[in-house]
């Protein structure tokens, strides 16, 4: 009997205007000698888009130089889109000083489209696939809380401080919402541990349904949560306040044995008007002891 090998699939997107270029490299991608690539070609950075709220991908090869979108643009959406998928980029000889910016800001490789060849191509993405596993494997130790699954204190600060460089570049809004869970000592001391911890489950379940994937949501420790969203002029401050106290009213019609509250304060910082990290979770919280304040008068 004779048994045949089978090679996996390694779903790809690869995003090229150039249609020689793009010629080549699917033609390339399809004589890997040990892995079989199922390459979707798309021309532009909105195929892109649609393509990956549509489906799911191992790797992403990225053109610098699309004619919708160019470097670090098309890189931060694509990015924004599939924060777990690990992306290579493709560039011209002119662009490596591009290239070698965006490996600082998370691209796991990038290769010169005059230098490359089938097997360095296969290669370069069969090792982009495994770095972006053992990345996302020592992230998931070191930078989320066990108990929720959020961020964790250094996992915030530290994602933070990278998408801030990235925003200012790109001229986007922040928004910071810094937030308590209400009474938590109350409910461990009356109820017990397990119900607290299911508590705070449940509130980062909230900020989780009232953030998008690319915003930051984290827990900083104890009672105390932190969400930094991007893209987030100042008119869009009352959209997401009204979205998390439906999600909290949702979460409480649910549970009915434990009546949840949150206080929260917002920070913002806009384009022509820059604000550090630092100087936004001080507003932010002195905005939640007002929020506390309030309540507590009623």
């Amino acid at each position: 009997m004779v048994y045949q090998l089978v090679r996996p699939e390694i779903k790809t997107l690869l995003v090229e205007d150039n249609l020689e270029d793009a010629a080549m490299l699917l033609q390339w991608l399809g004589l890997g000698s040990t892995s079989r690539f199922t390459p979707v070609h798309v021309s532009s950075l909105r195929h892109a888009i649609e393509q990956l709220q549509s489906g799911t991908y191992e790797v992403i090869l990225l053109d610098l130089s699309l004619a919708d979108s160019t470097g670090m643009s098309a890189f931060v959406e694509i990015s924004s889109c599939a924060p777990e998928t690990p992306i290579v980029v493709l560039a011209n000889q002119t662009d490596k000083t591009k290239a070698l910016e965006l490996l600082r800001v998370g691209a796991q490789d990038f290769l010169v489209k005059e230098e490359m060849r089938g097997e360095p191509l296969e290669r370069a993405l069969l090792y982009a696939i495994e770095r972006n596993r053992i990345y996302l494997t020592l992230k998931q130790q070191s930078l989320y809380d066990e108990l929720t699954g959020l961020l964790n204190r250094r996992g915030f600060l530290s994602l933070a401080q990278q998408q801030i460089k990235i925003a200012e570049r790109e001229r986007w809004g922040l928004l910071l919402l810094f937030a308590d869970l209400d009474k938590l000592k109350r409910i461990n001391d009356r109820l017990g541990h397990l119900e607290g911890d299911r508590a705070l489950r449940a509130i980062a379940q909230v900020l989780s349904e009232t953030f998008r994937a690319s915003d930051l949501v984290a827990r900083l420790g104890g009672d105390e949560f932190v969400t930094l969203a991007f893209h987030a002029p100042a008119e869009s401050a009352k959209g997401i306040i009204r979205r998390l106290q439906e999600n909290l009213d949702r979460m409480r019609a649910r549970n009915t044995l434990l009546t949840l509250s949150l206080s929260y304060g917002v920070a913002l910082s806009e384009p022509g008007n820059r604000v550090s990290l630092e100087e936004l979770i001080a507003r932010a919280d002195e905005a939640l002891y007002q929020h506390k304040r309030r309540k507590h008068r009623k």
